[in-house]
């Protein structure tokens, strides 16, 4: 089996994952702000919608693309392997997304730390949802991100690369190509996204699996999204 860039399979998602899903998401970040200016109402919904779709087809095609050139779903890390101290990193992996919501109900019933993170927002208002319906849509989009985003980046990217250049340094370079996919988001964007890269493809190589990464992956968006919905709602309101 080929390997590296003589791969046409490898080609293809280091292409993807590092040019065409950068630059999709720039775009689809401007086409969101041009609907918004325009009044436009469905707006985040429709690209909350959008984004997921585009997510799930890339990784079924990438899917069927790794079993069609002979990949087994035991090198994505899809097959439980945990032994050890494989299960305490799958234990510190949960307990962390747990922590997470923990931490959010916290905010949700401070107006002071809400007003906080509305200050904090920046270019990500833009994105913050609005209301129930697109809470609940932006839920969605969360465990679609931290199911689809962990096969792409932390199974097939990091399974190829390895195989290259070892596993931590792939753990490296795939943090960064998914600090990448957030390029829309701008430098503090790419330095908190390439961190979180790194937590994420550590606690997969060490906890043996996908799982834990997903699951703390779902809980950073899915909390974030919900604290940020929470601050838009009380915008224009003095903190406590």
């Amino acid at each position: 089996m080929n390997t590296g860039l003589a791969d046409p399979y490898f080609a293809a998602v280091a292409l993807l994952l590092a040019v065409v899903i950068p630059l999709s998401g720039v775009w689809d970040y401007r086409r969101l702000r041009a609907w918004t200016a325009a009044g436009r109402p469905d707006a985040r919904l429709r690209t909350y919608r959008w984004v997921m779709g585009q997510e799930w087809v890339l990784t079924v095609a990438l899917l069927v693309g790794w079993q069609a050139t002979g990949r087994g779903a035991a090198d994505l890390l899809l097959v439980p392997r945990a032994d050890g101290w494989q299960w305490l990193w799958l234990g510190l992996g949960l307990a962390a997304a747990g922590l997470l919501v923990v931490q959010m109900n916290a905010v949700l019933r401070s107006s002071r730390h809400l007003a906080e993170l509305r200050g904090k927002l920046g270019d990500l208002e833009l994105m913050a949802p609005r209301g129930p319906a697109e809470i609940r849509a932006f839920d969605r989009l969360s465990f679609t991100a931290g199911i689809c985003e962990e096969i792409l980046y932390r199974g097939i990217l990091l399974g190829l690369l390895a195989g290259v250049v070892g596993t931590w340094p792939a753990v490296a370079v795939t943090s960064l190509v998914f600090s990448l996919g957030h390029l829309y988001q701008g430098p503090a964007g790419l330095a908190k996204t390439a961190a979180v890269g790194l937590v994420l493809g550590a606690l997969a190589v060490l906890s043996g699996s996908l799982y834990a990464p997903m699951a703390l992956h779902a809980a950073i968006d899915l909390t974030s999204g919900r604290m940020m919905g929470a601050a838009m709602a009380t915008e224009g309101e003095p903190a406590a």
